[in-house]
């Protein structure tokens, strides 16, 4: 894979370096001992995170559930693996 941009860069007083053109916000940092480092896009999400509203539409499922409130069982047969 050939690069998209390439040019030199060099660290200011305060020991940064500035991307020209960054596409994304966040990088998760890959420093190697001769020196090279490797700069993957990140997006910060919490993980494992489930919103409230998620958890309230959990709960009311699970009390139809236990009442018998349901619907048709839905065909998931278009959806097999052969």
């Amino acid at each position: 894979m050939s690069p998209v941009k390439e040019y030199d860069a060099r660290m200011d007083m305060k020991k940064r370096v500035t991307l020209r053109g960054g596409r994304f916000e966040h990088y998760h940092v890959l420093e190697y001992d001769d020196g090279r480092i490797m700069l993957e896009p990140r997006e910060l999400v919490a993980p494992l995170e489930i919103s409230r509203r998620t958890l309230s539409m959990m709960d009311a499922s699970m009390v139809n559930f236990a009442k018998g409130t349901a619907s048709e069982p839905v065909d998931l047969s278009a959806f097999e693996v052969e």
